[in-house]
């Protein structure tokens, strides 16, 4: 979960994910294409890409140990979906936040999920370099959300292929102020969306739940 920089609320996962979730259900236009996947997956794949914690987990972003983040990663990665292209969105993104650490144990990891994903790939006729692609609009609209769940200003850019099939990138940037997301150039099917996650009193969560309502508003920077 993520504790706010400033103010005594959480955001568990699950309310992480539903705002990735919508991000991707909004993605695309006549800027941007939407990759050649069914919509339904790349929703679910990607809505569901950090699906080790749980529905109300207690494990604070930046704040678990080496171990408690392994083994979500070990179980979120081992998860199963019956969509194809939904579990396989699923583990690319755990296997490039695997990526990111480089102790020998994470290197070790990393090389493991390596193995897994290129069988899976192979075994069901899939295409390393359309992953590849959709790995970066998971780790966009995963940036986003991550970023408006610390709930502190904040601001990045992620490289995106706007069209199927040409190499061309676009650095796509955004930025987290209060309850406003900008983001240019637009990749969205929508002029603007307005949405809300559900946060918790930090005081007695998870045991205790006294919610509080996180208002956001998507728009073009």
């Amino acid at each position: 979960m993520f504790k706010s920089k400033r103010r005594p609320i959480v955001i568990p996962q699950s309310e992480h994910l539903r705002l990735v979730g919508t991000l991707a259900m909004l993605w695309g236009n006549a800027d941007f294409d939407f990759p050649p996947v069914e919509r339904n997956s790349m929703i679910m794949g990607m809505g569901l890409h950090d699906r080790g914690y749980g529905l109300l987990d207690n494990f604070p972003i930046g704040g678990m140990s080496a171990e408690e983040w392994n083994g979500i990663a070990r179980r979120g990665f081992s998860m199963q979906y019956s969509d194809i292209v939904a579990d396989t969105i699923a583990k690319y993104h755990i296997r490039r936040l695997a990526s990111h650490d480089e102790s020998a144990e994470r290197k070790a990891m990393t090389a493991e999920f390596s193995k897994i994903i290129d069988e899976q790939l192979k075994q069901h006729n899939l295409s390393k370099e359309l992953f590849d692609r959709l790995d970066r609009i998971t780790n966009f609209c995963d940036r986003i959300s991550f970023d408006f769940c610390m709930d502190v200003p904040d601001s990045g850019e992620v490289p995106i292929f706007p069209r199927n099939g040409q190499d061309m990138e676009v650095s796509v940037q955004y930025s987290v102020e209060d309850a406003v997301i900008n983001v240019a150039p637009w990749p969205f099917s929508v002029d603007h969306h307005e949405g809300y996650l559900i946060a918790y009193q930090l005081e007695g969560y998870p045991e205790r739940l006294d919610p509080f309502i996180l208002p956001y508003r998507l728009q073009r920077k």
